[in-house]
């Protein structure tokens, strides 16, 4: 608790009494330190809120000087005169007290048995005990903050927490893009301000910055894991904070610090075990046993109804997929801890249906400015063993050229429903069974029987344009369709078997060279 004039006034062992300017008692500020000085100008060793002690020394010939003296300390910020009675002077200058009284600076004096150090050991004493007791605040509030982190309250509950020991000054968590994170604000000192007017009038540079903000005050941190801006944190408070206030306000900065850490180690760790999922699932090695162990342990609900979402931006650079995969799980997590991961160079989402998930992730991307987010979605899958098919189908949606940012498996016509059924229906038996012969001539002498036969269907079986394509003579490519013939008992001139060659081109999985 700070110390006021009043409070030192009122100690019947100092013997102060107020002979000038009594009007300015507790009107000037607590008082913050004791300084001594017989100069007749110690203004440039005065940073305000003093009470400076003197005997008059300096001023005690010239009641210009004491005059200049009384103005240019209280000019200063000093908070009172105390003047030592016997010292020099055995009275005090009549130029102090009519300036004193003037400027309403109050000015007490001290007996003579008194000496300066019984009060500024008394300042001192006083502030160290505020400065300990501010200490003690800081090192309880770290403690009740580690708490808050510890126990999963998030933001909200970090700023609460702090809020809580900083009354009438509210607390407001952005992430980098200016998205407002939590609010504490028991006392509305900041309810008629929106995110978005916040934000707009914070700097831009890094670091810790204090800026004024109409009638009231803006204190900011920024919150930084390595090199990358994670967070801001702000304080909305009506004057500039005070010292042990700042002390405090930047405890709530390294508990959000902490958090976002926290929070970001908890959502790698998840996301890496969603990664190894979706690859395994993707790759045919993961069981209906082994997803739903895994969903189990992310705390993810059962698949019953659901969708598989494929995301991805059409322009940036590649470091933004970690950030889009971010963005995707901020934007799900109203929906229940979300299931996102990487696969195949894509943000693949697991969500439960019927939800609006899709359009929640294009209000977060604008939000954010990017307007190249495109999604694929899947059809209702049921069942834990559907999630393959799901994953395929919500990629195929993604990958097809569509000016619709969200696109449904459903509307894609025939790769659509390809993307199902390959694992269904025996697929790849009917593939082998079709072009297996074909595939490994090609693999084994390095033929181009697939490519050959894919130009081939491509250009309505007119042998020209697909020899054009292919860059060879028609009679190379008359050749290549006879050696088909020949390896799977099946001629691709003829009409009956044209259906078969289509499906299974559009199953088979390659690398057409």
């Amino acid at each position: 608790m700070a110390l006021w004039l009043s409070e030192l006034l009122a100690d019947p062992g100092l013997g102060a009494e107020v002979v000038a300017g009594g009007r300015g008692i507790d009107a000037r500020g607590p008082i913050r330190w004791a300084h001594i000085s017989e100069l007749p100008d110690p203004t440039p060793w005065l940073e305000g809120g003093e009470l400076l002690l003197t005997t008059g020394l300096g001023v005690k010939d010239s009641d210009q000087l004491q005059r200049r003296f009384v103005a240019g300390v209280c000019d200063r910020g000093v908070v009172a005169l105390g003047f030592a009675m016997g010292v020099s002077l055995d009275a005090v200058p009549a130029g102090m007290l009519a300036a004193c009284d003037e400027l309403g600076l109050p000015l007490f004096t001290i007996p003579y048995e008194i000496p300066f150090i019984a009060i500024s050991r008394r300042v001192a004493h006083h502030a160290f005990e505020q400065h300990y007791a501010t200490l003690r605040r800081a090192v309880d509030l770290h403690r009740q903050v580690l708490a808050s982190v510890i126990g999963e309250h998030g933001l909200g509950g970090v700023l609460r927490t702090v809020g809580a020991t900083m009354p009438g000054i509210a607390l407001v968590a952005f992430d980098f893009t200016g998205l407002e994170l939590a609010r504490a604000d028991p006392d509305a000192v900041a309810d008629d301000v929106s995110a978005t007017e916040l934000w707009n009038a914070l700097p831009r540079s890094r670091g810790h910055a204090t800026v004024a903000f109409g009638r009231r005050a803006l204190t900011s941190s920024s919150v930084l894991l390595g090199e990358q801006l994670e967070a801001v944190v702000v304080a909305v408070s009506d004057e500039p904070l005070l010292e042990h206030e700042q002390l405090l306000f930047e405890q709530g900065v390294a508990g959000v610090s902490l958090e976002i850490a926290r929070h970001r180690s908890v959502r790698d760790a998840n996301r890496s075990r969603v990664d190894e999922l979706l690859e395994e699932v993707a790759s045919g090695r993961g069981s209906t046993a082994v997803v739903e162990r895994t969903l189990h342990r992310l705390g993810a609900k059962p698949l019953t109804s659901y969708r598989v979402l494929a995301i991805r931006r059409t322009s940036g650079p590649a470091a933004t997929r970690d950030a889009l995969c971010t963005l995707v799980e901020d934007a799900l997590a109203e929906l229940g801890r979300p299931v996102v991961g990487h696969l195949d160079g894509a943000v693949c989402a697991l969500v439960a249906d019927p939800t609006d998930a899709a359009e929640l992730v294009l209000a977060a991307a604008e939000r954010r400015g990017w307007s190249d987010v495109r999604i694929g979605r899947s059809r209702i899958k049921t069942e834990a063993d559907a999630l393959r098919p799901a994953l395929r189908e919500a990629n195929v949606a993604m990958r097809l050229s569509s000016s619709a940012p969200v696109r449904d498996v459903d509307q894609l016509g025939l790769p659509g429903l390809l993307a199902g059924i390959r694992d269904d229906l025996g697929a790849a038996d009917f593939v082998t069974q079709v072009l297996g012969p074909v595939v490994d001539h090609d693999r084994r002498e390095a033929g181009h029987l697939v490519a050959t036969l894919q130009a081939y269907l491509d250009h309505g079986c007119r042998p020209g344009p697909a020899a054009e394509q292919l860059c060879i003579h028609r009679h190379t490519l008359t050749y290549r369709l006879q050696r088909i013939r020949e390896l799977t008992g099946r001629d691709p001139r003829a009409g009956e078997h044209l259906v078969e060659f289509g499906l299974a081109l559009a199953l088979l999985d390659r690398d057409v060279p």
